[in-house]
């Protein structure tokens, strides 16, 4: 920063009429300003009067204010005329520049990153340079790994579809014998519905016997269910009459138990 001290204002040794003439201007200013106070300047810069050189007249700097920069320096800042201000800059204690606006235009000051501006107004601000610290090299995002595709959830065997229970066979035949006029008879037992079957030799049926029907005919032929009790069963074939009227027994085993011949009249 340059380092521009102020000049030691100087006055030209005048005449004691002049210097009577410019007392009260001097006084004039100070009392419209602010109030001086906190001034460094030296005893050469703060005469009690005002001196002249020729025509031209000088007026003492008044303090204005102190202002805090920004690196924690000091500003002291004077106007030394209307319109005209000047700022004494310190660090540690010395004097390090003094920034002076004229022509209402603002000063410029830099020492060691420490900007300073000072505007025609009187205002100061400052600031400091900043080296961005250098952002650290993001680190890339890993990508999260792919989660496996779930395995559909294996569909559950089919319930085997119960097979109907098996209808019970028929009731098996005991035994099947051809009867003396040439039908078949097929022998169901049972203790409480046995029954007899009569077809012709073709398979047309030609009588069903059970307890509640136990009797029927056909050509002549009568077929009968004898209970002989004891759950004992037995089947008759009586032929008619007229061609004798003979009989056969069988039981359920389908054997021939008895033959009872009609006598014959003479």
């Amino acid at each position: 920063m340059r380092a521009t001290r102020r000049s030691v204002r100087t006055a030209a040794v005048a005449t004691g009429a002049v210097a009577a003439l410019l007392l009260p201007a001097a006084g004039a200013f100070a009392a419209d300003g602010p109030q001086q106070g906190g001034s460094d300047r030296s005893a050469s810069d703060q005469t009690s009067g005002d001196q002249t050189s020729g025509d031209q007249a000088t007026v003492d700097p008044v303090f204005w204010r102190n202002v805090d920069l920004a690196d924690g320096s000091l500003a002291k800042v004077y106007q030394d005329a209307p319109g005209r201000f000047s700022a004494d800059i310190y660090a540690g204690g010395s004097l390090i520049d003094t920034l002076v606006s004229t022509d209402g235009k603002p000063a410029y000051g830099e020492n060691n990153g420490l900007h300073v501006v000072l505007r025609p107004d009187g205002t100061v601000s400052s600031w400091l340079d900043s080296t961005p610290a250098p952002k650290p090299t993001p680190k890339p995002t890993p990508k999260p790994a792919p989660k496996p595709t779930p395995k559909p959830a294996p569909k559950p065997a089919p319930k085997p579809v119960p097979k109907p229970a098996p209808r019970p066979a028929p009731h098996q035949a005991s035994a099947k014998v051809t009867l003396p006029d040439g039908n078949t008879a097929r022998f169901f037992p049972g203790k409480t519905w046995p029954r007899v079957e009569i077809t012709r030799s073709n398979g047309h049926a030609v009588a069903s016997l059970d307890l509640k029907h136990p009797t029927a005919a056909h050509h002549g032929w009568t077929y009968k269910l004898v209970d002989a009790g004891k759950h004992h069963y037995k089947l008759a074939a009586i032929d008619t009459p007229k061609q004798g009227a003979d009989s056969w027994v069988y039981d359920f085993q389908g054997r021939l138990i008895e033959k009872y011949v009609a006598q014959k009249t003479a």
